[in-house]
């Protein structure tokens, strides 16, 4: 934790420095900017559509928006190693994930009333699905002998509300910092099928399956974006602070710190591309999960997700995106964006699933 944090404050450091020395540019800022700067929409306006809270609106300006967000784990690592389903067994589980798919729909709103003061509203729909292999010296004594089984969740999610006040505007450079708070409306209360001695039986899901933190949950921000006549770059920090010791389920789920940056270029009027790169630390799952197993059959553990040593890590991921916005006719302001983050690597505690990528795509018109 001392390592990570001496690391955000040099991105911290790093950030507010570029803002501060930033050489002028003869573009004026073109994004939700004051009156006095008049401005024409163009593609890299926004981050890629992965990234929240990227840009701030003029006073009384509206944005909505959709994401649709689809992320694959397939693989166990045990720090930076990959790791096969033996290997894992031999550490004395009965059931190592074998792979994960998690879809998310989210509802945005965004509102400014005022020139520096922009609030957001964020809402979510989750449906999670893991794959389990079952160790063979346990099969045979749970439900007839079954070498694997899939476990699924579905509903809403947490529900985040965030300011963003936008501090620093001159010319071409821009800076603003964000501070929302999540809401724990997601369930912690997911059950599913799982095998048992006996048979099947109706079971609590461990941390990874359910929808929500259970928690309330602090959301700190701040982002400095810059543009060119062609291109634009930004930064962000982002967190996610827990702001109870355990939830309802006598657990709390680690602390979050993300530092990205990103690049846009603009192809034409209405097409641009970005790419960047983000690093993200992830503290460890803390208490035990009420109600879910935690001993197997023949005096093993359950299953990895079921103990706090088994989350959390870091991991460095590039992002490569597309950005789409009709400047004029009846779609006029229509933003289509997609954004793609592929795994470059990831230091994860314990025995987890890997992830390897993340789509989102993404719809978004401002009024």
């Amino acid at each position: 934790m001392k390592t990570s944090t001496q690391f955000i404050t040099l991105a911290l450091t790093l950030t507010a420095a570029t803002t501060a020395h930033a050489a002028p540019a003869a573009p004026v800022f073109s994004c939700c900017s004051t009156e006095e700067h008049q401005h024409i929409a163009r593609p890299d306006d926004h981050a890629p559509i992965s990234v929240m809270g990227d840009h701030t609106h003029s006073k009384g300006g509206w944005m909505l928006s959709y994401r649709y967000m689809n992320m694959q784990m397939d693989g166990m690592r045990n720090g930076s190693d990959r790791v096969s389903s033996s290997e894992v067994f031999a550490a004395n589980y009965a059931v190592a994930p074998e792979s994960m798919t998690m879809e998310m729909h989210m509802l945005g709103a965004m509102y400014a009333p005022t020139e520096k003061l922009t609030l957001m509203l964020m809402a979510n729909y989750i449906e999670t699905e893991m794959d389990n292999l079952v160790n063979p010296a346990v099969a045979g004594m749970i439900n007839g002998g079954e070498s694997g089984f899939t476990t699924e969740s579905s509903g809403l999610g947490d529900l985040k509300v965030s300011a963003l006040y936008r501090f620093y505007l001159e010319d071409n450079r821009k800076a603003h910092f964000g501070l929302g708070l999540s809401l724990p409306t997601g369930s912690i209360d997911e059950k599913d099928d799982t095998p048992a001695m006996g048979g099947r039986q109706y079971q609590q899901l461990p941390a990874s399956m359910q929808l929500g933190s259970g928690t309330f949950d602090l959301l700190p921000s701040l982002t400095f974006v810059q543009q060119f006549d062609e291109w634009s770059w930004g930064s962000q920090m982002n967190g996610v602070i827990r702001l109870q010791d355990e939830n309802s389920n006598d657990y709390r789920l680690g602390h979050q710190f993300e530092w990205l940056s990103w690049a846009g270029y603009n192809l034409n009027e209405w097409l641009g591309l970005t790419g960047g790169l983000s690093y993200k630390y992830t503290g460890e799952l803390e208490g035990d999960q009420k109600d879910v197993n935690l001993m197997a059959p023949g005096m093993r553990q359950s299953v990895t997700t079921a103990f706090e040593e088994n989350f959390g890590g870091q991991r460095i991921d590039v992002l490569l995106g597309v950005n789409l916005l009709k400047p004029s006719g009846a779609l006029a302001g229509h933003r289509l964006s997609l954004d793609l983050r592929l795994q470059l690597w990831q230091d994860l505690n314990g025995y987890q699933l890997e992830t390897d990528s993340t789509v989102t795509i993404g719809w978004s018109k401002a009024f």
